[in-house]
């Protein structure tokens, strides 16, 4: 009996030993996985931050993608009207070159007064339908009314061209203004373009760079959730074996107390064999201390 209670102080101490180890162990393991969900929270903060930045940066590229994308087709526009202006211009000055010809030739015509053939036509219309003339006057009249008539025609056709060449001229003017700001505006988007293009070109990377963060970012937060779920299971282990640590030391003190109780009924019933071998009565506890009742 003394070696059986000397066994089980050395089991208790044993276990007590292992218990301290396990609450320990335990505090240990608690205190990794609080810091570990710790920086868990600060990293998904960071990639929280990390991905609302990159919304607006990738917010900011599609606006410049879109404004590059309307500029462009502006400039499509603007190069197919400067090419239809170009090709206007090239006929007007042909046509104007053709017409300042004419106008030289009939200069002197144009200058001419008008008023003053008009009045002298007048005049002998007049006379005409007032004298009395001969034959040969009548015809002499008639002749001078007719060529009278034709220099007025000459002198309205030299004068027509005169301001055709002036319309003309006036429309030449007004497609090279015209040519001068296409070309202006045209090399105007080309400027912006290309700055939108130099700022695509700044802000792509940047955007890639916030990609490439955002999934380190998630395979540290990946790696540290997954060691916060092996400390998790470890915790889980370490409790479970606490528990049946604490277990076996409240068997052991149950069983401890019982081997002391035990220890005194077997001494009891070494003095009941004692009193049936005399040949003494029992009593009916005796009897159940006897048998194993008790």
């Amino acid at each position: 009996m003394a070696g059986e209670r000397l066994e089980a102080q050395l089991d208790e101490k044993q276990l007590l030993k292992r218990a301290e180890e396990l609450r320990e162990k335990i505090i240990e393991v608690k205190t990794q996985r609080r810091q570990l969900i710790d920086e868990v929270k600060k990293l998904r903060e960071q990639r929280r931050k990390l991905i609302e930045d990159k919304r607006v940066l990738l917010d900011e590229l599609k606006k410049l993608r879109a404004k590059r994308k309307e500029l462009i087709e502006e400039l499509e526009k603007l190069k197919q009207e400067r090419s239809s202006v170009a090709e206007e211009l090239k006929q007007k000055r042909e046509q104007l070159k053709i017409a300042k010809q004419i106008a030289e030739k009939e200069g002197n015509v144009a200058r001419i007064s008008l008023r003053k053939l008009q009045k002298r036509l007048e005049e002998l219309e007049w006379k005409q339908m007032t004298s009395v003339l001969s034959p040969e006057e009548e015809r002499r009249l008639i002749e001078r009314i007719e060529r009278l008539e034709e220099m007025i025609e000459k002198v309205r056709k030299a004068r027509e061209q005169v301001l055709s060449v002036m319309e003309l001229e006036a429309e030449v003017k007004a497609l090279r203004l015209r040519l001068r700001e296409l070309n202006q505006r045209i090399n105007e988007i080309r400027s912006q373009i290309g700055r939108i293009k130099e700022q695509i070109a700044s802000l792509s990377p940047k955007y890639d760079e916030m990609n490439n963060k955002v999934d380190k970012l998630s395979e540290e937060i990946t790696e540290r959730s997954q060691l916060i779920d092996d400390l998790s299971k470890q915790l889980d282990e370490l409790y479970n074996e606490y528990r049946e640590t604490m277990i076996k030391l409240k068997e052991l003190k149950i069983a401890k107390q019982q081997g002391i109780q035990l220890e005194l009924i077997e001494k009891k019933r070494k003095e009941i064999k004692e009193k049936m071998e005399r040949g003494e009565p029992l009593t009916l506890e005796e009897l159940k201390i006897l048998y194993g009742e008790f």
